[in-house]
């Protein structure tokens, strides 16, 4: 095990590791026992093969599970094979079937009595990194990417920040923000490894867009300082690999941020400076978006349709296979968004009826995409606007504050918890009818479950920053 840079494990240790079913998993994929894993008489019990240093006492005795099924290819263990030859090599067979490339039995050592130090060391090694990296203490992606070839690494990192991607509007931010921090960590250490110019390029580009994804997370927590930052460092990735449509998507997202914090003015700014660096495209469709929104909400009235007339003449331009679903991305933009982001400003300028009109377009369409925060949005941002014109609309206004609830409910974001707060100040006047009442303890339920979205122990939710 110290051959993997793991250090001792204590017996606690195992322990917990076999009581969240991770070492049990990794015993079954790695054939690694064939009787009671750790108990006395295997490899890693008492008696020991490997003497007294061996890391595990044979005091432990788990009693689990005999391990007589495979891991499934999904489990982390499918991942950490793979570094040390190949899934064939640890992979159990049905009885009586040899794998094609078996040994001659009489050539092929079983683990219980193998008296090579080595092999039974990378068997091991294997086993409880997987572990560990299930658990996510001490063997993680930084560990995993830091010990794969170059390219590999690099194409391991892009499925990694591809998954993320397709899985952040559905997902409590809290994980999206662990998870991006996690291979950060692994790309900042890739990043000290010698590598080709176009290998180099590729890990800034990947380094920025997992800062950028990990900046609309941190935003989405409420995390400003944090998100500026991490849009800070997405920038300056973009700029040393010369990427224009990075350095614009790092932009972009700052400018939500500082809209959300109430800093339109900012927000403008940000906006406008990432549209130096786009040409036309799914990026600059984005930026002129919050152009127009940080515009309405500095009331400019005239500026913000411009903008709007702007984003959906782009919008029009960017062919179908690139549309993919709302929000953070480098390559994609759905026109939906300009609808959406044209149903916010119109509310901002004070205009319900114009604004219902854009919602009628884009409500349909997002109730068909797996897109809570969206959803909820729009129709919280509908249900303010009607609020501010008195009682007559109260009914629908609570109908359609109860929908935002219900669709985000598991999934607490900051922009749409500061949309509920608004509305219930502006319907607190009316807190002797029983909806109104209703809804507030409703929205007052949900952002106390906010704490029940948090990752477990031992993720990662504060990256350290140097920008």
């Amino acid at each position: 095990m110290d051959r993997c840079d793991l250090g001792p494990i204590s017996a606690p240790s195992a322990q917990r590791l076999w009581a969240t079913d991770d070492l049990a998993d990794l015993a079954r994929s790695s054939a690694l026992f064939n009787q009671d894993p750790l108990g006395p008489g295997s490899p890693l019990g008492s008696p020991n093969p490997l003497g007294a240093a061996s890391p595990v006492g044979s005091e432990w005795s788990p009693g689990g599970p005999h391990p007589s099924c495979a891991v499934p290819s999904t489990h982390p263990a499918a991942l950490t094979l793979t570094m040390f030859g190949g899934p064939s090599a640890f992979a159990p067979t049905a009885p009586g079937h040899a794998p094609a490339d078996a040994a001659p039995p009489a050539t092929r050592p079983t683990i219980p009595g193998v008296s090579d130090r080595r092999q039974f060391h990378r068997y091991a090694g294997a086993a409880m990194m997987t572990a560990i990296l299930a658990e996510g203490q001490i063997m993680e992606v930084s560990d995993v990417l830091a010990a794969s070839p170059i390219q590999l690494a690099l194409e391991r990192a892009d499925d990694m920040l591809g998954d993320l991607l397709d899985a952040h509007e559905a997902t409590p931010p809290a994980h999206i923000f662990a998870q991006t921090a996690r291979l950060r960590r692994g790309l900042e250490r890739l990043g000290r490894r010698s590598m080709p110019t176009g290998d180099a390029r590729r890990r800034d580009v990947l380094t920025g867009r997992v800062a950028v994804l990990g900046a609309d997370a941190a935003f989405k927590l409420g995390d400003i300082e944090t998100a500026r930052s991490l849009t800070a460092l997405g920038f300056q990735a973009g700029g040393l690999a010369g990427e224009g449509a990075l350095r614009g998507s790092a932009r972009e997202v700052a400018a939500v941020n500082e809209f959300y914090a109430g800093h339109p003015d900012e927000a403008l700014r940000l906006a406008r400076d990432g549209l130096t660096h786009v040409g036309d495209g799914p990026v600059r469709a984005r930026l002129t978006c919050q152009v127009a929104r940080a515009l309405a909400a500095l009331g400019d009235v005239r500026g913000a349709a411009q903008a709007l007339d702007q984003a959906y003449d782009l919008a029009d331009l960017i062919p179908p296979d690139h549309w993919g679903r709302p929000g953070p991305s480098f390559e994609n933009f759905n026109p939906v968004e300009v609808s959406y982001n044209a149903t916010t400003a119109l509310c901002l300028l004070g205009r319900p009826q114009a604004a219902q009109e854009h919602a009628e377009l884009a409500l349909p369409k997002l109730d068909a995409m797996n897109a809570p925060g969206f959803r909820s949005v729009i129709r919280l941002d509908l249900a303010l606007a009607l609020a501010r014109q008195g009682r007559l609309e109260l009914e629908r206004v609570c109908d359609l504050a109860t929908e935002a609830i219900q669709i985000s409910w598991g999934r607490t974001v900051a922009s749409v918890s500061g949309r509920a707060d608004q509305l219930l100040s502006a319907t607190r006047p009316h807190s002797e009818v029983r909806e109104v009442r209703d809804l507030a303890l409703l929205v007052r339920e949900w952002q106390r479950s906010a704490a029940g979205q948090r990752p477990g122990p031992g993720a990662v939710t504060a990256p350290g920053l140097t920008v």
